[in-house]
């Protein structure tokens, strides 16, 4: 079955950029978002609004899902899943478990719908660009069917073999970037303190065998105070919940995981779960009672 509508429910600070591209594509796209307002924006793209994800799945190919966390996206499943037809395709961008992931995979199967599993990292910017790293959990098959629309949203795809080891692999990845931004915030703030400007740690982290684009990135965010929200701390320790319950599953000890979940927690109870996950350096400027800048 050839693939030319495509749904998009979700439309966040992720799901809202890859339906354009999508549209841009040369996709037709039909969206929904439980805020009916965000969908009614992306009508001056030309895309088309649908009255529910039920009426979405009704007129469309293939349909995509990117959402908060788990009980959204078992919500909107269960509205695809009343008109879902043999020869459709769900993809599911979001971030949430992998029994979730094996439970829709299953429930869409015995539709006859094919899934696939593709979590994305590369955060706002990357969602706006089209240059998302998009790491997939899907059958050869699937994934042959799903390329093109990956092909829209993202500039890499990583195939990390059946449905749920690409959500296995993400989480897996946001529990490292959580441990390098609290490192990177506690060296930081170390240095200020001890009366070194924070901008030589840097200096020397980028012109070193440890050096990233991330600390670049997120260490002029915590300078310049900007916290603006490219991937909300919230988030963060949603997933890094999610995380540890999968740890928990297969017996695998992660200590360090345990306490960066404290440490977003103590962000969130601050009141800055909302913003982008580089303001998680405040939860240690208030204790100490100094900023880094």
């Amino acid at each position: 079955m050839s693939i030319s509508r495509v749904g998009f429910l979700g439309l966040g600070t992720m799901g809202a950029p890859m339906a354009k591209n999508l549209k841009k594509k040369g996709f037709q796209v039909v969206v929904w978002n439980r805020s009916p307002e965000r969908a009614e924006a992306l009508k001056a793209d030309g895309i088309e609004v649908a009255a529910s994800p039920a009426a979405l799945a009704a007129q469309v190919d293939a349909y995509c899902t990117c959402v908060a966390d788990p009980a959204a996206l078992e919500g909107v499943a269960a509205g695809l899943l009343e008109n879902a037809r043999p020869g459709q395709l769900f993809i599911d961008f979001s971030t949430v478990s992998v029994p979730l992931i094996e439970s829709l995979a299953a429930r869409f199967a015995a539709k006859g719908v094919d899934f696939a599993d593709a979590p994305v990292t590369g955060s706002r910017s990357g969602a706006e660009k089209g240059t998302l790293v998009i790491m997939t959990g899907c059958s050869a098959a699937t994934l042959a069917r799903a390329t093109p629309i990956f092909e829209a949203v993202g500039e890499k795809v990583i195939h990390c073999g059946e449905v749920g080891t690409g959500t296995q692999v993400k989480l897996a990845g946001n529990a490292l970037i959580a441990g390098m931004l609290q490192c990177f915030s506690e060296g930081l703030l170390l240095t200020k303190v001890a009366g070194v400007d924070p901008r030589k740690l840097i200096e020397v982290v980028q012109a070193s065998g440890f050096r990233s684009p991330y600390f670049e990135f997120k260490g002029k965010a915590m300078l310049e105070r900007d916290f603006t929200t490219h991937f909300s701390i919230d988030l963060m320790h949603k997933d890094l919940s999610l995380f540890l319950d999968n740890a928990a599953a297969h017996r695998v000890p992660t200590p360090t995981a345990a306490s960066l979940r404290e440490t977003y927690n103590l962000a969130r109870a601050s009141g800055h779960g909302g913003q982008d996950i580089s303001a998680v350096i405040t939860a240690f400027e208030d204790l100490v009672g100094t900023k880094v800048s």
